[in-house]
């Protein structure tokens, strides 16, 4: 199945895939371990697919998979699926033998002779018509339209070999990107300049890969996240095997010798908060209690890793983070009930009490998103968050997005509760000409990656006083 790039440039597929490495955990043994061991039952029946169940390979109906599912983030194809690939109409009636060119009874020369106008120009049809190239480009967002509560700001050209893209807290904003050849590398943290002067370091910063982890056969699916704290640049990465061990790279800006590794297995998206790193996965260093939230606490020498908060019985995979200006988290997770992506909004209180205390918070008891819709992608956007909506659309599953959506949260009670907002569109896909690749917050704005023939770039989404 294909996947979808988020913030990646054309030479990394990295994130949000239809089957992200099974961010699940599973407990088969003899017949199976994992869904993979079933690739050997061949090909399944149309419409459904083998997974391993309680050590057996079975059939299932085929359900349009999450991205935090099964096959990790970077194995990713672009999901632009263009309408060009409709079957022309051009087989056009012309094409048929005229009546009037058999010769006719009468002694006079019959009109029907001569060359028919029947023979259609549909016989010389040029096929496909790409309805992409007569579309109408906006410079910056292609054919997107923007809502009228947003403008769109300065754009910079993305280069091809970047990947997923984070940005310092400001208010200069320094951007750092993940570049990588391919599954077995190798993979490397690199500078993308200062915004908007965008452009690719010439040597990289630091190996995403922990040690253990470069032999040159080694396969590792990188996950599409960059955060940054202004001083720590956060990325990670799992790999196949029991439990899909992970590992984070923590690479130190300010003193580049303090930079580390740290395992984390299933370690899909991540967030930052006064203090720590919030991370979507099966577990942080020595913390190990399967998919949760997890924090890696930067205050305290060495790291501290916990469980801050507490995933449904529901969840079948890891899911979106995203942290608003005013602190709220939206910690998301794969529901197996709706089989879509799911997130709630956590109150700056609650998560600062989990931090100190140690006592996990609920994720399922905290106001949900209204989304409305499947959603591969979340950002911070000021005081809420924005999410790119859309689903993954049969027979190919291919990712189709729909708009991205901002809500807003509004904190009350001394940053104890916090109220969720209707949703609100900010860009609208017109087609899928042009398409949005990734979502990183730059202050209190949205910056966007989108690609389509123009060739990827950043664009920085504003809203209106």
């Amino acid at each position: 199945m294909k996947t979808e790039r988020m913030i990646s440039g054309r030479g990394l597929a990295l994130v949000l895939t239809t089957l992200a490495v099974a961010l699940t955990v599973t407990g088969c043994a003899d017949e199976c371990v994992d869904d993979f061991d079933c690739r050997d039952e061949g090909t399944p029946p149309a419409g459904q697919r083998y997974a391993c169940v309680e050590q057996r390979c079975e059939l299932k109906p085929l359900t349009v998979p999450d991205a935090g599912t099964e096959t990790d983030a970077g194995t990713g194809t672009d999901a632009g699926m263009d309408a060009g690939s409709t079957v022309d109409a051009g087989a056009d009636a012309g094409t048929t033998t005229d009546a009037g060119t058999q010769t006719d009874a009468g002694t006079q020369t019959d009109a029907g002779t001569e060359t028919d106008a029947g023979t259609d120009a549909g016989t010389a049809d040029a096929g496909p018509v790409d309805p992409c190239s007569s579309a109408t480009y906006d410079p910056k967002l292609g054919t997107l339209q923007l809502a009228a509560d947003f403008v769109a700001g300065e754009s910079a050209a993305l280069p091809a070999a970047a990947g997923p893209v984070g940005v310092t807290p400001g208010p200069t904003y320094s951007l750092f990107t993940v570049v990588s050849d391919g599954s077995t590398g190798p993979h490397a943290l690199y500078s993308l300049g200062t915004w908007p002067q965008v452009s690719l370091g010439a040597s990289p910063l630091f190996d995403v890969a922990a040690p253990g982890d470069r032999d040159p056969s080694a396969v590792l699916f990188l996950n599409g996240f960059v955060e940054s704290d202004g001083q720590r640049v956060l990325t990670g990465y799992t790999k196949s095997g029991t439990g899909f061990p992970g590992s984070l790279a923590v690479y130190d800006s300010v003193t580049p010798a303090s930079s580390t590794y740290v395992p984390a297995p299933s370690n899909f998206t991540a967030g930052v908060v006064p203090g720590a790193f919030l991370i979507n996965g099966g577990g942080l260093d020595t913390v190990s209690a399967g998919l949760a939230i997890y924090a890696l606490r930067t205050d305290t020498t060495p790291f501290t890793s916990l469980k801050v908060g507490t995933l449904p019985a529901v969840t079948g995979g890891s899911g979106f983070t995203a942290v608003s200006t005013n602190g709220v988290a939206m910690l998301g997770y794969f529901s197996d009930d709706t089989f879509t992506n799911v997130g709630h909004a956590v109150a700056p209180g609650k998560i600062d009490a989990a931090l100190r205390t140690g006592t996990p918070f609920v994720v399922a008891d905290e106001p949900a998103l209204d989304v409305g819709s499947n959603f591969v992608a979340a950002a911070g956007q000021g005081e809420g968050v924005a999410v790119l909506r859309g689903d993954y659309v049969p027979p190919n599953y291919n990712f189709a997005g729909t708009d991205v959506s901002r809500f807003a949260f509004t904190v009350a009670n001394e940053g104890g509760t916090v109220t969720v907002g209707a949703r609100q569109p900010v860009l609208t896909y017109v087609n899928q000409c042009t398409r949005v690749t990734g979502m990183t917050a730059i202050g209190a704005d949205l910056l966007v990656s989108v690609d389509d023939k123009n060739g990827p770039r950043l664009v920085r989404i504003q809203q209106v006083p």
